[in-house]
Formats: structure tokens, C-alpha cells, sequence
């Protein structure tokens, strides 16, 4: 009998038998494939490793290799007969591909089950915490060589009743080589985890430019000897840092919690911290954060470590920056950019009251434009210029040291003005460091609060304070602020 024979077979006696229990008659043992049993034998050539000893998180550049046996299961946790294909996944993770034991057959990331059993080996990444290896049947049937796949013949092959041809508009094909436009049973089983380690704010960047769990919901590790610390807390978020993690770089993140986190201080501590990992250009971000504060009190002294100081070296590097991405950082000697202002830069000509490339007035510059293009990429390569519709827009402007620039975002300074104040000398800029992919200048350090900035003007602060002192609002034991979440 054929795999799509004894589907068919299998699915009608489970609903003739169906319709005679509720009909009160009994009709005898339920019969058919249910579930699949999934038992991982090995990891990497060991023996799967014990929940208290987990293998660290893969973070999608290395292959894990897991042996794994599957048997199809009737309703009564019994061996089913069952001749077909099951799709592999793991979760959370990828499977690259499967390899199938002896003379069984594997193709992507689908086995072949003959006589209810399968044998082989499955290739993962990007796994991490508890995850499991899952069966499913979703009713495919691979066409043999040479053959025309019933999902791709240009006829509907699955009765009158469904109109619906080939793939991808008939749901009953699984792949353009599906040999059958019916659905599987859709019964599914999974193993029992296999213990990795959940992934540190490190593994979570990933070590580059991107991070290996983009659009997963993640439950960051904040056990010891992690030790994660809020270095501070923003209008739409708030900043951590794992101290453990100071020696490699990539310890630092952003949780986009689109308002400020409530009862959330600068020196607290977090004992959970769960979200969504997305990469906004270029920007590694935990949107809609879930965390547990430990609370720092009043006398007690804040981890906050000190800012890291950017070099023009440090600066030219995409590496070296990245490593910092939403770490406490801090320029010295650096000042404003001289020609910073609205109005409108002719033939490339910039002023101290003219840098700005929106030429025709519409609120933006236009990169399609050639001279308003020009304009914008003139401006980033002089030291000097500051383009004004970025500030207008985001608050964002050019500070320079002559060797090195970078942006700096003072929006936080409310008595500070940065456009009557071009050319002015910085004491030091200290703030966490923000990554967007667009343009030359990808980097911005965003103060605080006032103490984050040093220098001879209103609004300044006169002297950089140490991050045990800066933007530190201690809590008296009177505060009877409630968490939200």
C-alpha cells in the first residue's frame, strides 16, 4: 500500500471510529498514526548533557550534531504503522539539514519513516536554553527522479471538490516536489530538552554586526556569574550592561520598552530580562522588554563601570565600535563643529550659520538628489559641518577633535544650546552609544543627563563625575514607586 493509501485508509477509520463513539457503541482500539516519540541519543557524539551542566548557547556560528530516533505512535502510545516523511524542527533554533541512518532517507530537513521508525542525524544552530527536536507530519510525499511532482503538473490532483492546483496555492502542498496535494495528519511529537545555556547579553550581539536571534523571543541569562546592570534609563527604554562580560566587548543593550521602564533606576540590578531581539539599522535592540528589578538602594554603591574612552583610532573602527554598541562611552577634548546652522549650503559652500543640505525646503534631505546627495555627503566628510536637518530632526550633531568626529546627542542637557555654541570646546561628552546604518556617521553618544556633559556654558556640568556619582538618583526607603511588570 502506498504512503497516500494509507493515510487515506488510516484518516477514515479514525473518523468512521469517531463517529461511532459518539454514538455510544464501542468500537474497539483507536488505530492510525497520533503522535511520533522523539528521543535525542546523543549531542556532538556524547550523551545528551544533564540540565545542571548545559552546553553554552550556539549563537548560529558553530553546527551542533544530534543522533535522534523517531517512532510513530497510534492513539494508544503504541508503534504505528506508518510509511511516510516528517518535517524536523528545533526549537528554539534551526536545523540545517538531516541525515538519515543506514538506508533511510532524508531530504532538507524531512526523514523518511518506514515501518513506523526512523534513524539519524540532524544538524543545528542558533540553539539555545531548553530546546527540543520536533516531528511533524505535514503530508509530504517527494516525487521520484524523473517524475512529475503532483504539485507541480498543472492539474488538480486532490478530487472536485477543491479547486485549489499545485503549489503554493493548494495547502495540501507542502513543496513544488510534494507527490500529493493532501495534507498530512499533522500529528507531531517532540523530544525532551536538551540543556544549553540561555544566551548572555553577549551571545545575544552575537559578536558582529548582527545578532544571531533576530525576531526571536529570547530570555537573556542573568544568573551568576552574569551580573546585569542598568546604565541607564531613557524616555523610550532603558540600557544594561553585563559586568561579566567587560573583558570581551558586546555586553551592553538597548531594551526598547517604548516609554520609561517604571521604577527602573541607574545602579539596578536585573534578575530576569526577556523580549523580542530585533536589528533596527544596524541597531541591536530587546523590544517588549519583560524584567524583574533587584533594586539599588540608598548607601549602597552602584556597579555602573566607567565610560570607555574613544579614540580616533577606536572611532575609525567598526569592530572596536561595535563592541561598545549601548555601552557608557566618553569623548575628551572634542568640540562642536563651527558651521552649524539652517540655512541652506549653496554649491557645497558651508557657513557658521549655513549647513543645511534640505535645498528645496521639504523638511528632508533627499539622497536622490544630486545636489541635495552632494550636499549631505560634503558635509559628512568635513570636520567642520554639522548638517542642520539631522539635528532639526533627531538632535543629533557633529563634534571633532580635528582627527576623529562623531555625533552627540545632548537633548537630555535642556539648558544647553549646541547652535549658539558652534565651534565650542567639549571637556568631555560622556553617554551610551548608538548605532543607525544610514550615511557616513553611524555612531552617536547620547548623554544622560546634565552630568554628562563638561563644559563652559549653561547647562553644562563643570567637572565629569565618576558613574558611581553620574546620573545616579539614589533611592530613599520612603519611595513607594511600583514595578508594572
Amino acid at each position: 500500500m502506498t504512503a497516500r493509501a494509507r493515510r487515506r485508509t488510516a484518516l477514515t477509520a479514525l473518523t468512521a471510529i469517531a463517529a461511532l463513539a459518539g454514538c455510544g457503541s464501542d468500537a474497539g482500539p483507536l488505530r492510525g498514526v497520533s503522535s511520533f516519540w522523539v528521543k535525542v541519543v546523543q549531542v556532538n557524539g556524547k550523551p545528551p548533557p544533564p540540565a545542571d551542566e548545559p552546553l553554552p548557547a550556539n549563537r548560529g556560528d558553530t553546527v551542533d550534531i544530534w543522533d535522534f530516533r523517531i517512532e510513530a505512535r497510534d492513539p494508544a502510545g503504541r508503534r504505528a504503522d506508518f510509511d511516510g516523511m516528517v518535517r524536523l524542527s528545533v526549537e528554539p533554533g534551526a536545523v540545517i539539514d538531516v541525515e538519515a541512518d543506514g538506508e533511510g532517507v532524508a531530504i532538507g530537513r524531512n526523514i523518511l519513516l518506514r515501518d513506523g521508525v526512523a534513524v539519524g542525524a540532524v544538524r543545528v544552530t542558533a540553539v539555545y536554553g531548553p530546546a527540543r527536536l520536533w516531528a511533524e507530519d505535514i503530508g509530504y510525499l517527494p516525487a521520484p527522479g524523473g517524475s512529475r511532482p503532483a504539485c507541480s503538473n498543472g492539474v488538480n490532483d486532490d478530487g472536485p471538490g477543491d479547486v485549489l492546483i499545485d503549489f503554493p496555492a493548494d495547502p495540501g502542498c507542502a513543496f513544488a516536489d510534494d507527490d500529493t496535494e493532501e495534507g498530512g495528519t499533522f500529528s507531531a511529537g517532540a523530544s525532551q530538552p536538551v540543556a544549553y545555556a540561555l544566551p548572555r547579553i553577549a551571545d545575544v550581539q552575537g559578536g558582529g554586526s548582527a545578532t544571531p536571534y533576530p525576531f526571536e523571543g529570547v530570555q537573556i541569562n542573568t544568573a551568576a556569574p552574569q551580573r546585569v546592570v542598568v546604565t541607564r534609563v531613557a524616555s523610550d527604554g532603558f540600557y544594561v550592561t553585563d559586568l561579566a562580560g567587560q573583558g570581551g566587548g558586546y555586553n551592553h543593550l538597548f531594551a526598547f520598552n517604548f516609554n520609561t521602564p517604571a521604577n527602573m533606576r541607574v545602579c539596578d540590578r536585573l534578575e530576569y530580562l526577556a523580549g523580542t531581539v530585533n536589528e533596527f539599522y544596524g541597531f541591536t535592540e530587546l523590544s517588549f522588554p519583560s524584567y524583574a528589578i533587584a533594586q539599588a538602594e540608598e548607601g549602597e554603591a552602584c556597579e555602573v563601570p566607567e565610560p570607555a574612552l574613544l579614540d580616533a583610532r577606536t572611532i575609525a573602527s567598526a569592530e572596536a565600535m561595535e563592541r561598545l554598541e549601548s555601552g557608557l562611552v566618553r569623548v575628551e577634548g572634542f568640540r562642536i563643529s563651527k558651521n552649524f546652522g539652517p540655512r541652506p549650503a549653496r554649491d557645497n559652500v558651508f557657513g557658521p550659520d549655513q549647513s543645511s543640505c534640505d535645498l528645496n525646503g521639504d523638511g528632508q534631505v533627499d539622497f536622490e538628489s544630486p545636489a541635495e546627495g552632494r550636499c549631505a555627503n560634503a558635509c559628512s566628510r568635513d570636520p567642520e559641518c554639522s548638517e542642520w536637518t539631522g539635528y532639526s530632526a533627531r538632535g543629533n550633531y557633529k563634534v571633532t577633535d580635528g582627527s576623529a568626529m562623531i555625533q552627540i546627542q545632548t537633548g537630555t542637557v535642556s539648558d544647553f544650546d549646541p547652535t549658539s555654541h558652534r565651534g565650542l570646546g567639549l571637556g568631555s561628552v560622556t553617554g551610551t552609544l548608538r548605532n543607525f546604518s544610514g550615511g557616513s556617521l553611524n555612531w552617536t553618544i547620547e548623554a544622560r543627563c546634565p552630568d554628562d556633559l563638561v563644559c563652559d556654558a549653561p547647562g553644562c556640568a563643570r567637572a565629569a563625575k565618576t558613574s558611581r556619582e553620574a546620573c545616579v538618583r539614589p533611592r530613599s526607603l520612603n519611595d513607594n514607586d511600583a514595578e508594572t511588570n
